[in-house]
Order: structure tokens, then sequence, then C-alpha cells
């Protein structure tokens, strides 16, 4: 009567029994799911804080009717792109204000040069946008490469198996399952750390999204700004000469 076969020596039992190209794989997968996880945190706090001052913002801007009230909001709410955006506009007004100070056609060279204030704030916003999708590339490579590096694995442990048995006259099921299940480890493993990195990087790409189009409009909606203060102290010469 065959004896029956032992049962395993527990849980790590498959990663100690892998082979050291299967155990060279699972550190490196269980490296970048290190990785990938302190990514995942630390890029769920940073787009939550966005977020939320990006509302604050949005709710007090819209009872702010002078450009010094709007730059005051923008220092108050650091983390919300639109500070950013607001404040690379602002310092492009000024400089373009001071640069035209002493000129007698000021008022009719600042309407043109609105398309410079709006160029530093898409310059602002391309910026933003990088920040804002930074790391999130590495939870990309996790998702496109993990499974793959867990396949190799296993292919590379049932092809082990295979070349232990070859000699061998009688070939049974108790012979090849526990080779084939440890060479499996590794695409599990693999999954295991794709899987999250996947979800949570379709989940980040979304909110990133979501804030690159706030940005666009909160981007024309600033210009619309930068045209009315250029055209709301034209009267006040006219009223002093009357």
């Amino acid at each position: 009567m065959t004896p029956a076969v032992p049962a395993g020596g527990g849980f790590f039992d498959p990663f100690l029994r892998a082979g050291i190209f299967a155990q060279v794989i699972l550190f490196i997968l269980l490296a970048a799911s290190v990785v990938s996880w302190a990514i995942i945190i630390a890029k769920w706090r940073s787009l939550n804080r966005a977020r939320k001052q990006t509302r604050q913002f949005q709710n007090l801007f819209r009872h702010r009717v002078r450009l010094g009230d709007y730059e005051s909001v923008a220092r108050d709410l650091r983390d919300s792109p639109l500070s950013s955006l607001l404040l690379a506009g602002v310092e492009e007004w000024r400089a373009l204000n001071q640069y035209l100070s002493g000129q007698d056609n000021r008022t009719a060279l600042l309407p043109q040069l609105i398309s410079n204030v709006h160029e530093a704030m898409e310059r602002a916003q391309s910026r933003e946008l990088e920040r804002l999708e930074g790391r999130l590339t590495f939870l990309a490579i996790v998702t496109s490469v993990a499974p793959f590096l867990g396949l190799l694995g296993t292919v590379q442990g049932v092809l082990r198996s295979f070349l232990a048995l070859r000699g061998q006259e009688f070939v049974t099921l108790q012979n090849i399952a526990p080779g084939i299940s440890d060479a499996l480890i590794t695409t599990v493993v693999g999954l295991v750390v794709a899987i999250p990195a996947a979800i949570f990087y379709n989940h980040f790409a979304g909110k990133v999204r979501d804030l690159d189009a706030e940005m666009d409009r909160f981007n024309s909606e600033l210009v619309g700004i930068f045209r009315r203060e250029t055209v709301a102290p034209a009267p006040q010469p006219q009223q002093e000469r009357v």
C-alpha cells in the first residue's frame, strides 16, 4: 500500500521550496508590491487633499470680486491645482502691468497681452498635471509586468519539475503534483501584486482626469476675469478729465 503524502509545511512552504529562479521572481514581485502600496497610500492622500481643497477653492472663489481676493484664497489652499493656475496668472499679469506702466498706450496693449497670461496658466496646468500623475506610471508598469513575471516563474518551475522526471520509468500524479503546485505560487503572487495596482491606477487616473477638467474650466473662467480687470481701469482717467 502506498503511504500517504505528508501535508505541506505551512503557508510559507511553497515559497521555501521554490527554486532559485522562482525565489528571485518572488522577491521582485514582493518588492514591487511594497512600493506599489506605498505609492497607493501617498497618492490616495494627496489626491483627496487636492479634491477637497479644490471644492473649497471653488466655493470661496465665487464670493470674491477683486484679483487680490483671488490670490489670498490661492495662498491658503496650496494643495489645490487651481491655486497654481491662479498664482501663475497673477504673476504674469503683474509683470505685464509693470512693463506697461509707463506707456501711454497701456490700455490698448493689455487686451492683446491676455494671451501671455493664458499661456502662463497653461504652463502651470501642465506642471500640476505632471505632479498629479507622478508615480502613477509605476503602478501601470506593475499592472502590466507582474502577471508575466509570475507566469515566467511558473513556466520555469514546471519545466524544472518535468526535467527532474527524466529517466524515471513510472511517473505518477504524486510525482508531478508537488512540483507543479510549487511552481504555480509565482503566478498567484504576480496576480496578487497586479490586481490592486490595476484597480488603484484606474481609480487615480479617473481622479486626475476630473481635476484636469476642472483646471480647463477654471483657466477659461480666469481669462475672463483678467479681461474684466483690463477694461475696468479704463473709465477712470476719462472721469478725471471731465
